[in-house]
């Protein structure tokens, strides 16, 4: 990293101070604020920023970045396949600047392209429709022409285009489209094109040093142990993780984004095709469609150590950022407790409270319903989690906590289930029933 890169990191630094405090706007921020210390005591830890018609309201953080050091608006984090709608963008900035053909063949821009991945685009690549299955996975490092077979093994299994299967790998190969088109590497490309443009402080790659007085997270996981949000999940950043992960940013960061792509980092066409809609109500980076009857443009991500979700609402001017660095968090609910909160409605997401370790003593164990059904309950990050294998092939997974009242109940996506507890022996719990449904210990 060269002396100006360095000279704003330790510029942002200062800057970034101020946006250490939390912030609450009206009634909306104060319900925020409080909604994320309810999260909090549902082992969220993390940030969140919510804007709404061109100002933020709400801007809090919760848990803990490391040891003793709390999270704030500031604090850094690693945001998976958020980083996929930076990768669009970049791809969008170079069809700006004519080096960049969304609807050409990648073989334009890749050399090893086998004959029957030739009808294969960028766009394709963008959009997940490219045909090539999603467990085609496997491969990493820089050397392009030796992740291509394993990539793209047995062609597309559809026509280009025509149907959605998300597949990570597709933005691998963007990246080196970015790159080729560019003349830059993928990482220096983004940097000039995309964060400097767009007057992103602190926004970072894995394997990046961190910046002077930036709080950095680490990521707590269930998945495997803990990790910076610098350090590479998967060894470097390769071909394994290039262009689909690895970007580190901040809450604030992402509200700059955010207003970057209300602006005009993006040519008005380009812009218009980064939202709209392809199969599978995929745009370019972008989950697109209505719910409630409001536009949503959206994405999340999840790495170990780490999940995060950004939503966008055009017609509304208003965004909702969630950083989180515990990767066994109840994420969803939360997030649709904070867009409930932002829009003025009625909070109909509820979320348990830390469980009792003794009643975690109680419950652990493994379950099985008469049709077969099995359930795991294990205490982890100061929950009582469940995973329930439904017979049919299905994974259901909640969590058991007191609700409001003190009564423990079985939590699914921001809704409150009724839980039995059956008889005990030997101080654990023998059956249980969830929702009308009895589970019996096996063990």
């Amino acid at each position: 990293m060269g002396k100006t890169a360095w000279i704003v990191i330790l510029l942002a630094g200062v800057v970034a101070a101020e946006e250490t405090k939390t912030v609450a706007v009206g009634e909306a921020g104060k319900q925020i604020v409080a909604w994320i210390k309810r999260a909090e005591r549902s082992g969220f830890s993390g940030v969140v920023l919510a804007g709404r018609e061109g100002r933020v309201v709400a801007a809090v953080g919760a848990g803990y970045a490391h040891g003793k050091v709390r999270n704030t608006p500031a604090t850094l984090f690693e945001i998976a396949s958020l980083t996929k709608q930076f990768t669009a963008a970049a791809a969008l900035r170079l069809v700006d600047e004519g080096k960049l053909k969304l609807d050409a063949p990648m073989a334009d821009y890749l050399p090893g392209i086998p004959e029957d991945c030739k009808a294969i685009t960028t766009r394709h690549l963008l959009q997940h429709s490219s045909g090539i299955p999603g467990r085609n996975s496997r491969g990493g490092g820089t050397d392009l022409a030796a992740v291509l077979p394993s990539f793209l093994r047995g062609g597309p299994q559809h026509e280009p285009g025509t149907r959605f299967e998300y597949w990570n790998q597709g933005y691998a190969l963007a990246s080196e489209v970015i790159a080729r088109a560019s003349g830059q590497a993928y990482t220096e490309y983004c940097r000039t094109a995309l964060f400097k443009r767009a007057k992103l402080r602190t926004t970072l790659f894995t394997g990046d040093p961190a910046p002077p007085g930036v709080v950095v997270a680490v990521g707590k996981s269930a998945r495997g142990p803990s990790r910076s949000a610098l350090a590479h999940p998967y060894g470097s950043y390769g071909f394994q993780y290039r262009g689909m992960g690895g970007i580190v940013t901040s809450a604030w960061d992402l509200w700059r984004w955010d207003r970057a792509l209300r602006g005009q980092l993006l040519g008005g066409a380009s812009r218009k095709q980064l939202f709209e809609p392809g199969p599978g109500s995929y745009a370019l980076g972008w989950f697109v469609h209505t719910r409630n009857g409001r536009r949503v443009q959206s994405h999340g991500g999840s790495v170990r150590g780490f999940v995060c979700e950004m939503r966008r609402y055009p017609n509304d001017d208003a965004c909702l950022i969630v950083l989180c660095n515990r990767d066994d968090a109840p994420l969803r609910p939360i997030v649709d407790g904070f867009e409930q909160l932002l829009f003025g409605e009625a909070l109909t997401m509820r979320l348990p409270s830390k469980a009792d370790p003794a009643v975690g003593r109680r419950l652990s164990g493994r379950y099985r319903h008469a049709a077969g059904h099995r359930l795991r309950v294990w205490m982890a990050g100061g929950q009582l989690r469940v995973v329930l294998h439904w017979k049919q092939g299905m994974v259901s997974r909640m969590t058991i906590g007191p609700d409001e009242s003190g009564e423990l109940a079985a939590f699914q996506g921001g809704k409150a289930y009724v839980l039995d507890l059956g008889r005990e022996q030997d101080g654990k719990v023998q059956s249980l029933s969830i929702d009308g449904q009895r589970y019996e210990r096996i063990e």
